[in-house]
């Protein structure tokens, strides 16, 4: 996996992310030329002993895939890929309170900011169709993510609706998020075990997706916009997951 930029990169190696390789445009952060972002970066790359090397401009660019670099690119092992079905039978999947699933999220910039707020939530994993899907190894989507995809497991499967109803064999409850539902994630206790399933741009969740879903529910919307950006409604959903279930351990530790 790729990062590009200063930041992306700085957070990686701040992180202890598992960074293989900085590359450097050639020409700067070299022997103390006048770069001291890139010269920061030089300087923790070496206390982790992580390898350096400087490259020009146009193989940062070829690395980069078109995301904007500033000079610096870091490869990184995605240490934590794992095979949905040697996952499910881990006791990650049977212990497992919160998974997101993502029906055909095509932009990689919407697919990466997902993944990002699936491993702020505390999720165990996300799971992507195979096809018709953003690639999450790609550096928009890592940029996007800022870390979370070598630290959550990011899987891939072949039939989403499969894999949904192998998580529902392990106990997770199901639901999809559609504008037009009747009932809102704040009307629901969303305080077990959850998977939370989000369709696509603009098309929303395909209709054998939606039907396998334990239950659709709404994002309440009292402005004139029509629907949320994918990667909006996922932070909310579940962070409304995070709060019923801070509020139900509250809940449990007051006296009667």
């Amino acid at each position: 996996m790729i990062l590009a930029g200063i930041h992306a990169v700085k957070h990686a190696l701040e992180s202890d992310e598992p960074v293989s390789e900085l590359v450097i445009e050639r020409g700067k952060g070299e022997r103390g030329k006048g770069h001291p972002r890139l010269n920061e970066l030089i300087h923790l790359a070496k206390v982790r002993g992580i390898r350096i090397s400087f490259q020009p401009r146009q193989a940062l660019e070829r690395l980069g895939e078109g995301v904007a670099h500033q000079g610096v690119v870091a490869r990184v092992a995605t240490a934590r890929k794992l095979d949905f079905s040697v996952w499910l039978e881990s006791p990650g999947a049977s212990e497992a309170r919160l998974v997101l699933l993502l029906d055909g999220v095509t932009d990689p910039h919407n697919l990466g900011a997902c993944v990002r707020s699936a491993e702020a939530a505390g999720c165990s994993a996300v799971i992507v169709p195979r096809d018709h899907a953003a690639d999450v190894e790609s550096p928009v989507a890592a940029k996007a993510a800022c870390g979370a995809i070598s630290r959550l497991p990011v899987m891939t499967v072949t039939n989403l609706v499969r894999a949904m109803q192998q998580l529902q064999e392990k106990g997770l409850w199901l639901i999809g998020l559609a504008g037009e539902a009747e009932a809102s994630i704040y009307q629901s206790d969303l305080s077990g075990r959850i998977g939370v399933v989000m369709g696509a741009e603009g098309k929303g969740m395909r209709r054998l997706v939606r039907e396998q879903c334990d239950s659709v529910l709404s994002i309440p919307m009292p402005g004139n916009v029509e629907s949320l950006n994918v990667s909006v409604a996922t932070g909310v959903t579940l962070f409304e997951v995070v709060r019923q279930r801070l509020q139900a351990v509250r809940n449990t530790a007051e006296p009667a």
